[in-house]
C-alpha cells in the first residue's frame, strides 16, 4: 500500500528548504508527485518514491575538504591575478571580486568532486586540468588512469557547476556549438559552498584584527568556522541531449539575452547504471 505524504511532510521528510523543494519539483523534475484528479488539488507524494530519490542523492554527494577547496581557491586566486574578466550572462557588468572568486571556486569543487566520485563509487581515476591558460578550454577530464599509466579519455567531458538551488544545466550558444569550446559529455555538479566562505577560512585572523573593535561582542561567537562542502554529482547528459531556449524563456535569466542549451537536472542520467554507461565510454 503506498503512503502518501502531503506537501508539507515531504518538504520535511527530504530534509530540504522549501523554495529547493519547488525547484525540484515543479521544475527539474527531480521527483513527481501522485496524480491529480484532473490536474487540480493539492499535491501529494510517494514517500517510497521519496526515498528512493534521497537514497540516490545521497549517493551521488561528495564531501570536499578544506583540501580540496583550497586547491580550489588556489586557482581562483591565479584566474584573478592574472586579469581575467568574468561578466554576468547577458549583459556587460562586470563581476566583483568575491563574486568572481566564489564562481571560480565552485566551478573547480565541482570538478574535484567529479574526480572523487568517480574514484570511489567505480574505481576510476582521472586527471583534471587545473592549469592556466589564454584560451578557454573545454575539456575537463584530460586523462585516465589505468595500471598507473595515464591515456587520453575516449570522450570529451565538460563539467559544470552551479548552486544547490538550482534546476537547469545552463551552456551558452558558443559552448554548445562551437567545437573548440564544446564537450561530447556534460556532468552537472551542485556544491553546496556558503556565501561567507571567505570569512571562514580567514576567522583567526579577522578575529585577531577587530577583537579590540567596539562591535566585536556582538559577533564574537557567530563567525563560523570552516566545514567540509557537500556537493551533489547532479548527473550527466550528451550534448545532444540538450534543449535550445531563448534566454528570457529560462527561470532565472528572464532578463537575459541570446540563446542557451538547457536541460532540466531531473532529466539528466544519474542512477548507477547510466554512471557505469559513462564509465565505459571514457
Amino acid at each position: 500500500m503506498v503512503e502518501t505524504l502531503n506537501k508539507r511532510e515531504a518538504v520535511a521528510f527530504l530534509g530540504l528548504d522549501e523554495k529547493m523543494f519547488d525547484n525540484f519539483f515543479r521544475v527539474a523534475g527531480e521527483f513527481p508527485c501522485l496524480e491529480r484528479a484532473g490536474g487540480r488539488g493539492r499535491f501529494a507524494f510517494d514517500k517510497d518514491v521519496l526515498q528512493k530519490w534521497m537514497n540516490n542523492f545521497k549517493w551521488r554527494t561528495v564531501e570536499l575538504n578544506k583540501d580540496d577547496y583550497a586547491l580550489c581557491l588556489d586557482f581562483a586566486m591565479a584566474q584573478h591575478v592574472r586579469g581575467y574578466v568574468l561578466s554576468d550572462w547577458g549583459s556587460s557588468r562586470q563581476r566583483e571580486f568575491g563574486q568572481k572568486i566564489t564562481n571560480w571556486v565552485k566551478g573547480q569543487l565541482g570538478e574535484v568532486a567529479v574526480k572523487k566520485f568517480l574514484k570511489q563509487e567505480f574505481k576510476v581515476e582521472v586527471e583534471l586540468d587545473f592549469g592556466i591558460y589564454d584560451d578557454i578550454v573545454p575539456q575537463d577530464i584530460i586523462g585516465v588512469i589505468e595500471n598507473g599509466k595515464k591515456r587520453a579519455p575516449k570522450i570529451s567531458v565538460g563539467i559544470k557547476s552551479s548552486k544547490p538551488k538550482s534546476s537547469f544545466l545552463i551552456l551558452s550558444e558558443n559552448e554548445a556549438v562551437l567545437a573548440e569550446r564544446s564537450s561530447e559529455v556534460y556532468i552537472f555538479c551542485r556544491p553546496d559552498i556558503a556565501d561567507d566562505h571567505f570569512l571562514r577560512i580567514t576567522r583567526d585572523k579577522v578575529i585577531e584584527l577587530v577583537k579590540d573593535k567596539q562591535h566585536f561582542p556582538m559577533y564574537k561567537d557567530k563567525i563560523p568556522e570552516f566545514t567540509n562542502i557537500p556537493c551533489e554529482i547532479a548527473g550527466w547528459c550528451y550534448i545532444s541531449d540538450l534543449e535550445k531556449k531563448e534566454a528570457k524563456d529560462i527561470p532565472g535569466l528572464e532578463n537575459a539575452t541570446g540563446w542557451r542549451y538547457v536541460i532540466p537536472s531531473g532529466s539528466l542520467k544519474k542512477t548507477k547504471r547510466d554512471w557505469q554507461e559513462l564509465m565505459q565510454k571514457l
